[in-house]
């Protein structure tokens, strides 16, 4: 059989292949959300993948190389914020998952032989996105995919209300595919150019108009305190007390007091971000595992013992007692906080038996938990409600672990990696997730009953930790605890708040985000940020409360006797895109073998 044609024979040189891939990338490092402004430069995005679409569906010599070199290079732009963490990490991060970027050249120039270039460039880079996306680490690492870089506008974004990201990507491509289209001789009927290269951002405008954000009611008071705790004091704090208790509940009487002042209503919800609560959080089924002989993995080197379990859940339970007031006249926790000589305010009131909280109000809180799996004791890094009388509900856990720093494998088969690991971080991580968002549920102090979906930061960047808990009675809202100061003031943090708004279209959902040291926010359903916490225009590395009244459907949790909460046309269809576009794409492929007439 003959080779199929290209719709353009001449070939390209390597450095015009080059220098094209670096104007996409250009543009697409410029538009990103944090590096000019926090909301990027998202119109650049419409036009970034012009570059790539003419260079690439374009024969040549060593493409496949110069491809995934210039595309490895982009992608480490985009993750350079890691260099504050792991800085060798930024090259794998790069330069692995552009090796999908090279298929989707592939696949690029073999159905650029037969289809228009609208129809064949957003076939090629989804196969691409998704796969560069979904794959977990070492394999690749997705972050971020093109149709992010729109989350601000909402004319266009809002599109992934019916669509998800996925649909905003796909449209951006089938856009840069028309305008080659345009400016040079394509494969296939014109027509198919236009309604695939102009037909799929009309369809994402469109569907952000005939499907509006979901209707909402005011929902739960919470009080978000986000102690601008900056990450080598939480790592490395000689004062552990001082760090984790003491000073971040100084910052949240004050913000209390500000809202009595204020005259607002007390809050029914306390939240705070991710591992901020003292102690251990043990689930009672690893209790009676470690009874029965169970402990940690060998290969962690770590052996739990009854002392330090016993201390991790009297910790966890006396710094409750503190926070809510109760059996403050006999717990030596207390008693211990107030010799140790600390000068802070809430103290004196404490020691006068007057609690930091107000009587009846729920605590969210990230926390390290521990459960039994496959018979040893591994460490969850989790978050919990307690309601206002200290009674703790389930153990959220996270679903996407951080590679290297709490995910152990596949390194926990390779030695030298688990002491690079150790040499790095300090420890040597022993993390398990579930495979699903946990629903934790309190009660308002009007008597009305709310469900959240929990999240721990790194979850904040994918799609299932938000879309895949709207089964049954759903969510009202969503709960993020989140610890970005390992990355200080870099623009991992807008990436984040990006991530958030596209969520929050995406589910039809309010997101709340608690964080040790920014961003912290309330999103509402329909993307826009409503309450950003901010010191002097900055958002990052900021300390205080965030005090917001949460908007939830009018449909479900306490609110509603008709039924749960309503889904978005995503939320209810996102299976069947995905299967439907895969099928597109091996119907096109076999049919790429026979070539279509040019177009005129």
């Amino acid at each position: 059989m003959s080779q199929v044609a290209q719709p353009d024979s001449a070939q390209i040189r390597p450095l015009t292949r080059a220098v094209g891939l670096l104007i996409t990338w250009g543009l697409l490092l410029l538009s990103q959300p944090g590096l000019i402004g926090r909301d990027g430069l998202g119109f650049l995005a419409f036009v970034a993948l012009i570059p790539w679409v003419w260079v690439t569906s374009r024969p040549g010599p060593r493409a496949k190389l110069i491809e995934w070199f210039v595309n490895g290079l982009g992608l480490c732009g985009f993750a350079f914020w890691m260099r504050y963490l792991l800085p060798w990490a930024v090259l794998p991060m790069g330069f692995v998952p552009a090796l999908y970027l090279v298929v989707g050249g592939v696949i690029l120039r073999r159905l650029a032989g037969r289809y228009p270039l609208a129809l064949a460039a957003p076939m090629a880079w989804m196969a691409a996105e998704i796969v560069r996306f979904t794959l977990p680490s070492p394999w690749s690492f997705g972050w971020w995919r093109v149709g992010t870089l729109t989350h601000a506008d909402f004319w266009f974004s809002s599109g992934a209300r019916t669509f998800g990201v996925w649909g905003l990507s796909f449209a951006l491509a089938a856009v840069a595919g028309w305008v080659v289209d345009r400016l040079r001789r394509h494969q296939g009927p014109g027509w198919l150019s236009h309604s695939v290269g102009l037909g799929a951002p009309l369809a994402m405008v469109l569907a952000g108009i005939l499907v509006p954000a979901p209707e909402t009611v005011p929902g739960p008071r919470v009080l978000v305190l986000t102690p601008g705790l900056e990450q080598d004091l939480k790592a490395r704090t000689t004062d552990y007390w001082h760090t984790f208790l003491v000073d971040p509940v100084q910052c949240l009487v004050e913000g209390l007091a500000d809202a009595r002042d204020g005259g607002e209503p007390e809050p029914d919800l306390v939240a705070f971000g991710e591992t901020m609560m003292p102690g251990l959080s043990v689930d009672p089924a690893a209790l009676a595992a470690f009874e029965g002989g169970a402990n940690a993995p060998e290969f962690t080197g770590r052996v739990w013992s009854a002392r330090l379990l016993d201390e991790g859940i009297w910790t966890l339970n006396s710094a409750l007692e503190v926070l809510q007031g109760r059996n403050l006249e006999r717990s030596r926790f207390a008693e211990g906080l107030q010799r140790n000589g600390y000068s802070e305010p809430w103290l004196k009131d404490l020691s006068a038996g007057r609690a930091p909280l107000p009587a009846d109000t729920a605590i969210f809180s990230g926390v390290e938990g521990l459960v039994e799996r496959d018979g040893f004791l591994w460490r969850v890094n989790g978050a919990q409600i307690w309601d206002g009388g200290g009674k703790p509900g389930a153990l959220a856990s996270k679903l996407h672990l951080v590679p290297a720093a709490e995910d152990p494998f596949p390194a926990a088969h390779v030695p030298f990696l688990l002491n690079t690991i150790k040499e790095v971080g300090g420890y040597i991580p022993d993390f398990v997730s579930d495979d699903r968002s946990t629903v934790l549920e309190f009660d308002g102090r009007d008597g009305r009953s709310w469900r959240v979906g929990a999240l721990i930061c790194y979850d904040n960047s994918y799609d299932d930790p938000f879309t895949g808990v709207h089964g049954g009675a759903g969510v009202d809202f969503h709960l993020v605890a989140s610890n970005e100061a390992w990355y200080e003031r870099s623009v991992l943090m807008d990436h984040m708040l990006a991530f958030t708004r596209l969520a929050a279209i995406m589910g039809g959902r309010s997101i709340l985000r608690a964080t040790n040291s920014g961003a912290s926010a309330l999103v509402g359903p329909d993307g826009r940020i409503l309450s950003l916490l901010q010191q002097d225009g900055e958002h990052k590395m900021v300390r205080g409360t965030l005090r917001v009244t949460v908007p939830v459907p009018v449909r479900g949790g306490g609110v509603g006797a008709s039924g749960p909460p309503a889904r978005t046309p995503y939320v209810r269809s996102w299976p069947f895109q995905a299967g439907l576009f895969w099928v597109c794409l091996a119907i096109l492929l076999f049919s790429s073998r026979r070539r279509l007439p040019q177009a005129g």
